[in-house]
């Protein structure tokens, strides 16, 4: 039954899965695929991007339009949503929006690398400074930071873009508007609604991937907004980097927990939550998606072959259904962020260590405090139980004794929640026979059988 409801259950998140992959509009090529990503530049945002433009590719639409509003977000990700732009046979305008919306670091790279680029009134672009991850330090490395310079005013001239301006963004940290982004020739238009967008970019000449020059046609285009499937929302929401703290600190302290007490499940989770964590700090995890799923066979052909330990199922459909949606690979080491977003999320990773800290700190001291009391001999014979499972000669099952599973076995068939009282204990495993209850032997059934046959 349980092995039922597993495979039931997998089957509709696999379901679901297929059906959030990668929403299909129809073959309307007088169509203009639109993008938004508010938030961190992490690798969420380049699956997210990616299946957009194939999207636009598969619909032969007109254009992609990328609506920004970030802080910055990982150096990896950000290469390779521009490595995505690059290749992209469809234009990609990059467009800040709404008013006050921000395209900082990590968002200016990938405006200026687009196709046109296009800001609403009063929104920010520029800080392109690398910080380290995670504790948000300006990189003192001038080999990388020449480097990013050199990229990003490679990508101005690549569209006609103001070089000077470019190359102030990453040394001096510049941040301009955008009425002056467009009168130093950072930007293209200046836009107050994406249908306003729309109209003042028709026209405009473009060179998109392997050379080809396009007219961008979007006057009168049908928007589309393309949503994320279901395993771009897992990823972003674990890829957050706060929330990736809670379940690295977390799953950290689960494992160490799982030694000092009885059962499995503290390390189960903590191992289950710490891949979390991991994929979610954006390590490199071509191998923890396959470990997750690894794990979650295993805990459900445990669960299988051993019936009564409940926490193992579950768990186990987890790991399956996580690993099976998260099979993807992550290795970005550095940051392009604004300064702005780091106090606030510094704040709250302290915070949590700090607290965590604390509630670990009192949980191992009332452990410890538990394990130097002199050790009670529990008294097994004439014990009195209850059965879990049908138990007999030839079949061993669980008991729950003194609160916890036992192994058991009878000369009797015993059948589920049964009180038994234990005659005797061997290793692990228990003798019991049937108190107060209405059994059947063996014996009974060899000399009784059942009479379905009609006379």
């Amino acid at each position: 039954m349980r092995l039922r409801v597993a495979c039931i259950f997998v089957i509709i998140v696999l379901f679901f899965t297929w059906l959030g992959v990668c929403p299909s509009f129809g073959s309307n090529g007088d169509s203009v695929i639109v993008i938004e990503w508010d938030g961190v530049i992490n690798f969420a945002a380049s699956e997210l991007i990616k299946e957009g433009i194939d999207e636009a590719h598969k619909i032969n639409a007109k254009a992609v339009v990328l609506i920004l509003d970030t802080p910055g977000g990982l150096l990896d990700a950000t290469f390779k949503i521009i490595d995505l732009i690059e290749r992209s046979p469809i234009p990609v305008i990059s467009f800040v929006y709404p008013k006050g919306a921000t395209a900082w670091s990590a968002g200016t790279f990938i405006v200026l690398s687009s196709h046109i680029a296009a800001m609403t009134p009063f929104s920010i672009l520029g800080s392109c400074a690398p910080r380290a991850y995670p504790t948000g330090e300006l990189i003192q490395d001038p080999k990388l930071t020449n480097s990013l310079t050199e990229f990003i005013i490679q990508r101005a001239e690549m569209h006609g873009r103001n070089e000077t301006i470019a190359a102030k963004f990453v040394m001096e940290n510049l941040n301009i508007g955008a009425e002056d982004a467009k009168n130093y020739g950072v930007i293209e238009k200046v836009a107050t609604t994406l249908e306003e967008l729309l109209d003042v970019v028709d026209g405009i000449h473009v060179e998109v991937a392997e050379k080809r020059q396009l007219t961008i046609q979007t006057k009168n285009a049908a928007i589309h907004y393309f949503g994320a499937s279901i395993r771009v929302r897992v990823l972003r929401l674990i890829s957050d980097p706060m929330i990736a703290y809670l379940l690295f600190t977390l799953g950290i302290y689960g494992v160490i927990f799982g030694f000092f007490t009885a059962g499995y499940e503290g390390e189960i989770m903590g191992c289950f939550l710490l891949i979390l964590g991991l994929i979610g700090l954006g390590f490199y995890v071509d191998l923890l998606p396959v470990v997750l799923i690894a794990i979650g066979g295993v805990l459900i052909f445990v669960e299988i072959r051993e019936p009564g330990l409940e926490f193992f199922g579950p768990v186990g459909i987890s790991c399956l259904s996580v690993g099976t949606l998260l099979l993807l690979r992550f290795d970005p080491s550095r940051w392009l962020i604004s300064p702005e977003w780091y106090q606030p999320f510094m704040f709250t990773v302290v915070a949590l260590v700090a607290i965590l800290s604390v509630f670990s700190t009192l949980v191992l001291y009332k452990i410890f405090k538990v394990r130097k009391k002199r050790p009670t001999t529990l008294n097994f014979i004439d014990g009195v139980g209850r059965t879990i499972d049908e138990i007999g000669p030839e079949k061993i099952g669980f008991i729950r004794f003194h609160g916890e599973y036992w192994k058991a076995r009878s000369d009797m068939i015993i059948k589920p929640n049964h009180k038994v009282k234990v005659l005797a204990k061997e290793g692990l495993t228990l003798t019991v026979k049937p108190i107060e209850e209405e059994i059947v032997t063996v014996e009974s059934e060899k000399n009784n059988p059942r009479r379905d046959a009609t006379l």
